[in-house]
């Protein structure tokens, strides 16, 4: 379980490394590029003079933030500031517009190296940094996709960051172990790009016990894992199931997360599991009987609902009213087929208020068709 977890580590580091060394290759390169646009620059502005505004110095100090840090971004801005001064002394005047640029040239200077102060343990460019992020969230979404379903089984899901956020504190976990589907949604306290940070790396070690763990074992080992690392805000909530692909037998965990629905075709009615309980991950050391688990079975045309707390919390902060609130909205969105369910309910959901990150999980078996329906839609088409 931890081997496994580690390994996951490993690859998440080696994904970084990837991103953050593709970009950018040759930064000497770059630096050259500046002096020789530098060059020409300052010969344009004498030559040009008083056409051309010092201005154009400016753009070079902020494409050099973002294609560089650390000592070749201030060889970069130095290089600028050179080709800067040089043009200033030969055609000086004491014109307003002068002393503009050279006032709006050093704020921008100021704040480039403030800015590269800030991320220089980091050591990556902006431009880089924001390669780095768009591929972790790749591998975010990545781990969320269900493995290959047989025809009697069906998975869809819908994370929805808050406020228009690109990350989410939510995320979901997939993977298949001979006929058993195993998923996780998680809530990682917060919300926001600090959450959102949090979720990626809780993500790859709760993907790597997920398929190498027991059901009964996955919960107390994500606690264990959060307990180590330590963070400020590291507890979370979270919901674990366990579903046989075949016959649609299930068992379903819960740490500190709102309980699953689960919807009846036969009497077309919701029921809310009850029985799975647990604390939140990350806040006290628990083994698998402080996790009870509770199951039961997916007939045909059944559905499974998974959420976090952003889809039941509305403006007043009722629980029980914002439960039955989302049945409702549930229960109009699968009168329309399971199909797109979960992204139709988060944002239904998010038109009732609230500021969380909303996310579902749907899980169906599709009603079989009969031998008959399938004959008269093949003479249908023919």
């Amino acid at each position: 379980m931890v081997l496994e977890a580690q390994r996951e580590q490993t690859r998440l580091r080696q994904s970084v490394q990837r991103a953050v060394a593709t970009p950018i290759s040759k930064p000497h390169s770059v630096v050259v590029a500046f002096a020789l646009l530098t060059a020409i620059v300052c010969a344009a502005a004498i030559a040009l003079t008083p056409t051309m505004s010092h201005a154009v110095f400016i753009p070079l100090i902020v494409a050099a933030a973002f294609l560089l840090s650390g000592r070749r971004l201030a060889l970069a801005i130095a290089i600028v500031l050179t080709g800067y001064v040089t043009t200033a002394a030969i055609t000086w005047s004491d014109a307003p517009t002068q002393w503009s640029v050279a006032v709006a040239l050093a704020l921008i200077v100021g704040i480039v190296a403030f800015a590269n102060r800030q991320r220089f343990t980091m050591g990556v460019p902006l431009s880089v940094g924001s390669s780095m992020l768009k591929d972790l969230r790749q591998r975010l979404d990545t781990q969320a996709l269900p493995p290959e379903m047989p025809d009697g089984m069906r998975v869809e899901h819908c994370v929805m960051p808050s406020r228009g956020d690109a990350f989410s504190g939510d995320f979901v976990v997939a993977a298949r172990r001979d006929d058993h589907l195993l998923l996780a949604l998680t809530d990682v306290s917060g919300h926001g790009p600090s959450a959102g940070m949090r979720a990626l790396l809780l993500s790859g070690a709760l993907a790597g016990l997920l398929g190498e763990t027991r059901p009964e074992d996955f919960l107390p080992g994500a606690n264990r894992y959060l307990i180590r690392q330590g963070w400020r805000d590291g507890f979370a909530s979270a919901i674990h199931v366990s579903i046989n692909v075949e016959d649609g037998q299930y068992c379903v965990g819960t740490a500190g997360h709102p309980s699953a629905a689960h919807y009846h075709a036969g009497t077309r009615r919701w029921e809310m599991i009850t029985g799975a309980a647990g604390l939140l991950l990350g806040l006290f050391d628990q083994g698998p009987q402080d996790y009870a688990r509770a199951g039961g079975v997916l007939e045909p045309g059944d559905v499974l609902l998974l959420y976090t707390d952003g889809v039941v919390e509305g403006p007043d902060g009722d629980l029980a009213a914002g439960t039955q609130q989302m049945l409702g909205l549930a229960q109009r969105a699968i009168s329309a087929g399971p199909e797109g369910a979960a992204q139709r309910i988060c944002e239904a959901s998010a038109r009732t208020g609230g500021q969380d990150d909303r996310s579902v999980v749907v899980i169906w078996r599709p009603v079989p068709e009969s031998s008959e329906s399938r004959h008269a839609r093949g003479t249908a088409s023919v």
